[in-house]
């Protein structure tokens, strides 16, 4: 492999500095497009032609564009810097813009949901709105749920000094923290990244302590941070209420253009399944022979320790993987390294775990990681990349056909790491290799599909309960060890501080119930490996379309073309299935 280029982002794609004049005129032709798009078309929309509605279509999309390169390159030094008042200043700042224009453009959305059907009706031939037929249906879903021009702009408003500002706070103080360590009988100052290397250390000692040095550092902003959480869960339920939503997760489903009864059936699926995680911990208490097996054991590799993985093995492989699948994955993966859209190691400010977030086409997505050598590691970057190449692909699509909910978008993460896996399994030629990665493998499954579904029913219960009132931090915290219980079986033991464990996971304050899409695309992922395997070549190429598709069509059409029903009660169980089929094998082999 050749040298890789530096490991941190280039953002002069985006902007040549924060100080450069280019974003301040963005904003300023971001503004006067808005007001220009507003005075043709407001009071208008729900009686255009088909050629009108197409022009409105594209002139909305060309503002977006402009308006979006300011937002996103703020939130992207943000990423990098949490801690810098600059960054906090100019995120607030870009923030402040991006909900002006969205006010100015809020009757855009009211009155393209007031189309009447009769009017989409006389719309239904016009052969020029074909590219914009499933966005036209998609916003059609929220009708019901979307209030006045004046409410929706003051919404959008008002979320500047309401959800936005507690998930800024959120996010100050996270990245803000620092955990000490003590490592080879010294103690160290650590990064979030850094300790959740330590999580998996081979030393059990090294492990409690590093599970300990995140409770101590979240233990002063507690209080804060359950305040944060009621609020943000009362400001859903509100708004929820206030539009005639049916439940907290009627709006999150619907926005990932999926039916209710669908991720019903996945989590009802999924935790009659926990069974098959406490045989596995059962399993795992007995290989690792410890009588107290807690949580700072549930993740470490059960039969030797893992190797570790400098960075530049970690590229060559994974790009590896992307090629073997598809060389056009692995080309497009390559781009992330040779473009600097990678920024990957961990450093105080920055924000903790990893992520893919996308441009808005024709710019491209970046990939932010906070790598430590670890085989998990690994996998994290295939996660990403696997996101990214999605959002390359679909940089094909215009702006409002762009974005995919996020069960197809973690559909494609996950089946990259699967690649991975598949790679690492064909060149291991020793037992006790073989015998990692099939732990791994099942103890991957475990964390990406039956974790997260508990996550779900925890946020579910909070939520429920937050409807009644303010929720202490010791009910949050005991609902939270409850769900662990359920999940984790009798032979995990569970202490005092994992009751806490809620408050350090992110998505439940940056999205509601956003977890119940890993464990979707775990499973769909295990079906479209048969698939890959049962047609090849034929399989590759449809799998690129969809992946193409973007948000162009509905989840459940696109599947259905590779002969996947989503509705089907049973497709779920299948991917609990083959679940069971690796844990049979790895006891075997235990």
């Amino acid at each position: 492999m050749t040298e890789l280029p530096e490991p941190t982002w280039d953002l002069t794609d985006l902007y040549a500095g924060p100080d450069d004049p280019a974003i301040e005129a963005d904003q300023a032709r971001a503004v006067e497009a808005a007001d220009a798009f507003a005075a043709r078309y407001r009071g208008r929309v729900a009686s255009l032609t088909g050629a009108e509605l197409r022009a409105a279509f594209e002139a909305f999309e060309d503002l977006v564009r402009v308006a979006a390169r300011p937002r996103h390159y703020a939130s992207l030094r943000y990423a990098l810097a949490a801690d810098d008042p600059a960054a906090q200043a100019a995120v607030a700042a870009a923030q402040g813009f991006g909900a002006d224009v969205d006010a100015r453009l809020a009757f855009w959305q009211v009155e393209l949901k007031a189309v009447t059907a009769e009017h989409l009706d006389a719309l239904a031939d016009a052969s020029e709105l074909d590219p914009y037929r499933h966005y036209l249906g998609f916003q059609q879903q929220f009708a019901p749920f979307t209030l006045s021009e004046d409410a929706e702009a003051t919404v959008t408003r008002k979320d500047l000094t309401g959800k936005v500002a507690w998930v800024n706070l959120y996010t100050q103080v996270s990245a803000g923290l620092e955990f000490t360590v003590e490592v080879d009988g010294e103690e160290r100052v650590m990064t979030r990244g850094e300790v959740r290397a330590l999580m998996v250390d081979g030393d059990r000692d090294v492990r409690d302590r590093a599970v300990e040095s995140v409770a101590q550092a979240f233990e002063p902003h507690r209080e804060v941070l359950t305040f944060v959480f009621n609020t943000l869960f009362e400001d859903h339920r509100l708004e929820m209420e206030a539009r005639g939503y049916d439940g907290p997760m009627h709006y999150p489903v619907l926005h990932d253009d999926l039916d209710r009864g669908v991720v019903e059936s996945l989590l009802e699926t999924a935790t009659a399944s926990f069974p098959l995680v406490h045989r596995y911990h059962a399993l795992r208490k007995r290989v690792l022979d410890l009588p107290d097996y807690g949580t700072q054991d549930v993740r470490i590799p059960a039969f030797g320790e893992e190797p570790k993985v400098e960075w530049p093995n970690a590229a060559e492989v994974v790009l590896e993987a992307f090629g073997r699948f598809d060389p056009e994955a692995g080309d497009i993966a390559r781009r992330f390294f040779d473009e600097r859209w990678l920024d990957v190691f961990g450093r105080k400010g920055k924000t903790s775990g990893a992520f893919c977030s996308p441009g808005l086409p024709p710019r491209h997505p970046w990939v932010l990681l906070n790598y430590a050598d670890t085989l998990d590691d690994v996998f994290t970057l295939a996660h990403e990349l696997g996101h990214g190449l999605h959002m390359v692909l679909s940089l094909e699509q215009t702006p409002l056909n762009y974005g995919s909910g996020t069960p197809l978008a973690e559909t494609a993460s996950v089946f990259a790491e699967l690649w991975l896996h598949e790679l690492l399994m064909s060149r291991a030629d020793d037992v006790t290799l073989r015998r990692q990665l099939l732990d791994r493998q099942v103890r991957d499954a475990v964390g990406t599909a039956f974790h997260q579904v508990a996550y779900i029913n925890w946020e579910r219960r909070a939520h429920r309960a937050r409807a009644d009132g303010v929720v202490s931090t010791d009910d949050l915290c005991r609902f939270w060890t409850e769900e662990m219980a359920r999940l984790l079986g009798v032979e995990v033991a569970l202490e005092d501080r994992d009751a806490w464990r809620w408050v350090t996971i992110p998505h439940f304050v940056f999205a509601r119930f956003y977890c119940y899409s890993y464990a979707f695309g775990k499973l769909l992922t295990l079906a479209l490996h048969g698939l890959w395997k049962e047609r090849g070549d034929e399989f590759v190429r449809s799998y690129r379309a969809l992946l193409a598709a973007g948000g162009s069509r509905a989840p459940a059409e696109l599947f259905a073309e590779l002969g996947l029903d989503l509705a089907d009660p049973g497709f779920w169980q299948r991917g609990c299935d083959v679940v069971e089929g690796w844990l049979d094998e790895l006891e075997a082999l235990a």
